[in-house]
């Protein structure tokens, strides 16, 4: 009996879970097919993945773009796959792989892409050659076009309008007063002659040496570690005004290393992505100099008691008992911050996101890995649940004829 109810104890965690089934034609695992339908293709390493409920985001550092490129040096990617979702044939992704990934344009403006065809739109660095081939033949060949099509706007766009007033500064902030500090803020001036909206990208990292040349393409590059990206939006004419990039403390402390750090930033506006802005190196710093902080310098919810009473609201609406805060997690959205916040709760942890006073998003987290939920085995479809009954049913069936 002992190995029935285990049997069966999977198959019900298996048919709680959510999915979405994508069935894929067998013409799209081919390279011709994809590339016929991929709008970009590049290149890339995987320096970071942020997974949500019912979709993940993943930031891809490019290396080389072979069709239509882009000035950018990071692109996001999303895939219908979360913690709580799973889409057959979606791409999933490793932290630092490099792959080939046949693009479909969500927010070109933005460097924001999904994957064509799924999990097959994702190559080893050995299809380079193959995919270049088929770019030659294609309707649309690499670096060639007619001069009036979408694709080559985007591909060219207007030289960057902003002027950027170097050298840029960089201090700590501490905003409680506690000796330690809650941001690394970059400040810089800037002024352009098309006054407007203007978005910036910070990257903050630290180079770790140059990588060994690849033998297959004989390429080679510098390896460097991600420690934290942040956004900035600020209103730009005339005159020279000075904003600031904030890179959040707790991610400083959390990655245990020391400064000198470089800053690396790209510019778009409401049209087009004019790629690299300005670099910068900061002053030394101890990562133990930095915490996480209590207070938000932007987003709609700025104080962590405030997000917690919120969260605590949620809780009791839905009836779910939490105890304490166990982890914090700041998180950007739409150009500012925001909070996730795990609590103790009665059998699971439970994560609370806090988007606004009035939009709190929940779900239960798995006790024994973190950022993923109860529900978030990869589920089965109606057929695949029959067969693991009909699974379960042989293997009971063998083992009651063992006995």
């Amino acid at each position: 009996m002992r190995y029935i109810s285990t049997l069966l104890a999977l198959l019900l965690i298996l048919m709680s879970a959510t999915t979405t089934t994508a069935v894929l034609v067998k013409e799209a695992y081919e390279i011709p097919y994809q590339v016929s339908r991929a709008d970009r293709i590049a290149i890339g390493t995987v320096t970071d993945i942020r997974p949500f409920y019912d979709h993940t985001i993943v930031t891809v550092e490019v290396d080389e773009w072979l069709r239509n490129p882009l000035p950018a040096k990071a692109i996001t990617v999303r895939t219908e796959c979360g913690t709580g979702v799973w889409t057959e044939d979606e791409a999933s992704f490793a932290a630092n792989e490099t792959a080939i990934l046949m693009l479909e344009d969500v927010d070109a403006s933005k460097n924001r892409f999904r994957m064509v065809c799924g999990e097959a739109g994702k190559h080893p660095i050995s299809d380079r050659d193959a995919i270049l081939e088929e770019l030659e033949r294609s309707d649309r060949p690499q670096g060639i076009s007619s001069g009036d099509s979408d694709d080559e706007i985007v591909r060219n766009p207007p030289p960057n309008p902003v002027e950027f007033i170097l050298p840029a500064t960089d201090r700590g902030l501490d905003m409680d007063g506690d000796g330690l500090f809650d941001y690394l803020i970059v400040e810089i001036g800037a002024c352009t002659d098309e006054p407007g909206r203007y978005y910036l990208h910070g990257e903050l990292y630290v180079p770790l040496g140059m990588l060994e040349e690849n033998e297959e393409t004989g390429m080679t590059g510098i390896d460097f570690h991600i420690i934290e990206l942040a956004p900035a939006a600020v209103y730009l004419n005339e005159s020279i005004q000075s904003f600031a990039i904030n890179f959040e403390g707790g991610s400083i402390r959390n990655n245990e290393i020391n400064g000198p750090y470089e800053v690396k930033v790209n510019i778009n506006n409401e049209t087009w992505g004019f790629g690299h802005a300005f670099d910068h190196t900061t002053d030394e710093y101890n990562y133990t100099q930095f915490e996480q902080p209590n207070l938000l310098l932007s987003g709609p919810v700025r104080s962590k008691p405030v997000a917690i009473g919120l969260a605590r609201k949620k809780a009791q609406k839905l009836g779910i008992e939490v105890r304490e805060v166990n982890h914090t997690e700041i998180l950007i959205e739409r150009s500012h911050e925001i909070w996730a916040l795990d609590f103790v709760g009665e059998d699971f942890d439970e994560r609370f996101v806090i988007h606004g006073e009035d939009d709190v998003e929940h779900w239960t987290m798995n006790g024994t890995m973190k950022g993923i939920p109860v529900n978030g085995i990869p589920a089965t479809g109606t057929a695949g649940t029959v067969a693991i009954v009909v699974m379960v049913g042989a293997l009971c069936s063998r083992k009651w004829r063992g006995r």
